[in-house]
């Protein structure tokens, strides 16, 4: 699996996400925008502190962390029962393409909340087995604060490991309140997030006024399509046969009342199933991106290892082997679409909206369009001297952290944001490092065909006294053009 991983984290373009959170890597802070701090100091890490460039060691750390996480299922599945229950929950994590791509391959914040989910939940089945034992508990539950308040610094979400402990407290195991274990972890889990709030303080909490905008249920009417591809995207993430195999587990667990395993499997339904009904509920009303619910199915794949115990030898088989095949399957064939698909899959022929709709040109062509922008600048600079443009103007968030990472680290060009906070994103705060924009300044604006906003370029335009037709540069893909790079040419920024 680590080789799988090397070899499609090298042989692809960082997504709009990745890109996006290795700006954070400049600018190290206690929080950002969208996310708690740790996925910066990760990429910043296996970087080298930023001197090496390149997309494996941009995603190293998420291939680190997808291994250790590893580890922890087996141990974790083999506590549960044994070596065999976590064997199976090795292969069936391995097959998801939440555990092993998006958050395994792909630098996301899930990428190092994985390891302190699974740390979390290896602690408190630990926890649960002691208490039953009457073995003393303290120093596991300090491990436990630990663990949850560095989840809760990868991702907000980490909060749902604490809902999980409390609602198994109150209704499962009481025995846990009068524990000064589980307090004492409270504080430091409050300890270890306490940086976190003071950023929100200090910055009129923009971190959930983002986030409550885009889930807020006020002025919301039903939302099928919302609805629909939420419950999809659980069903594809997570692969098909581990999604629908781990809700045979959890029906059949509820209606057979497991006597040998009763507490382990009451915490783990408490972890796994708040966060995906909060989810579901959400997306009958607002946009949810489904991978939200990947920790939580992840706790849901020990219960189906666990359920695996009881099936025959050749049914074990042909269940994890679909389960595999299929993902090898998925991967294979969107390697092979990214990097080598003739054209595009796009519809849309109109030079300036080429590649409309294709998701694949978000990891691909940016290197090139690193090389032709590099061309380009270089003719400038040697006609136009002291009116030679410097900045790239963005107007949001993608494609101006692909700019940054693959144009202006050639160039030595820099964005800087024009526009809205909630277009911009942590763009808006980078503006105060980054040289300013002044009153008659020139400057490019860059968009490519398959992110063309007609509504982005003209607030440019007005920006700037005059502007020229864009420029319209092809990028190739097995020898089809698969997209256009816009280069618009403004002169004299009015602001």
């Amino acid at each position: 699996m680590t080789v799988i991983k090397l070899i499609i984290a090298s042989a692809t373009a960082l997504g709009n996400d990745e890109v996006y959170y290795w700006t954070y890597a400049l600018n190290l802070q206690w929080n950002y925008f969208d996310h708690p701090p740790f996925v910066a100091w990760l990429i910043r890490t296996t970087t080298a502190n930023l001197y090496i460039h390149n997309e494996l060691a941009v995603r190293f750390g998420a291939i680190i962390a997808s291994t250790l996480g590893t580890v922890m299922v087996y141990k974790t599945g083999k506590l549960l029962l044994n070596e065999r229950v976590g064997w199976y929950a090795v292969l069936l994590y391995s097959s998801s393409f939440y555990c092993s791509i998006i958050a395994g391959t792909f630098i996301l914040p899930d990428s190092p909340q994985m390891i302190f989910w699974l740390w979390s939940i290896f602690l408190l089945l630990r926890i649960t087995i002691s208490t039953k034992q009457g073995l003393p508990t303290l120093n596991l539950w300090c491990w436990f604060g630990l663990a949850a308040g560095l989840c809760m610094m990868c991702k907000i979400h980490g909060i749902y490991l604490w809902v999980g402990v409390i609602m198994f407290a109150l209704f499962s195991n009481r025995k846990l309140l009068v524990q000064k274990g589980m307090h004492i972890s409270m504080l430091i889990s409050l300890i270890i997030l306490s940086p976190f709030i003071i950023w929100n303080i200090k910055h009129h909490f923009i971190t959930y006024t983002y986030h409550s905008s885009r889930v807020s249920l006020f002025h919301a009417g039903i939302n099928p399509l919302a609805f629909a591809r939420e419950i999809g995207g659980q069903i594809f993430y997570n692969n098909p046969i581990v999604f629908f195999l781990a809700w045979v587990a959890v029906f059949s667990f509820i209606k057979t009342k497991n006597l040998l395993l009763k507490s382990e499997i009451q915490l783990l339904l408490f972890f796994a199933l708040p966060l995906i009904a909060t989810l579901i509920f959400l997306s009958i009303f607002r946009d949810t991106l489904p991978h939200w619910s990947g920790p939580a199915y992840s706790c849901l794949i020990f219960l189906s290892a666990l359920k695996l115990e009881s099936f025959s030898l050749p049914k074990v088989k042909a269940v994890i082997g679909a389960g595999m095949l299929f993902f090898l399957l998925i991967v294979s064939t969107g390697l092979m679409a990214i990097n080598f698909y003739k054209g595009t899959f796009s519809t849309q022929k109109d030079a300036v909206k080429l590649g409309m709709g294709d998701p694949t040109l978000d990891l691909y062509g940016w290197k090139e369009t690193g090389r032709i922008i590099d061309s380009i600048y270089r003719v400038d600079k040697s006609l136009e001297k002291n009116k030679t443009a410097h900045t790239i103007v963005i107007t949001k968030w993608f494609p101006a952290a692909h700019l940054d990472f693959y144009v202006c680290t050639q160039t030595g060009l820099h964005t800087y944001g024009i526009g809205e906070i909630f277009d911009l994103h942590q763009y808006y705060w980078s503006n105060q490092s980054k040289p300013k924009l002044t009153v008659g300044d020139n400057a490019y604006y860059i968009l490519p065909s398959n992110l063309y906003d007609e509504n982005s370029i003209n607030f440019v335009k007005s920006q700037f006294k005059s502007c020229k037709p864009p420029i319209i540069l092809p990028i190739f893909r097995n020898g089809a053009i698969c997209k256009n790079i816009l280069l618009f040419k403004l002169n004299g920024y009015r602001k």
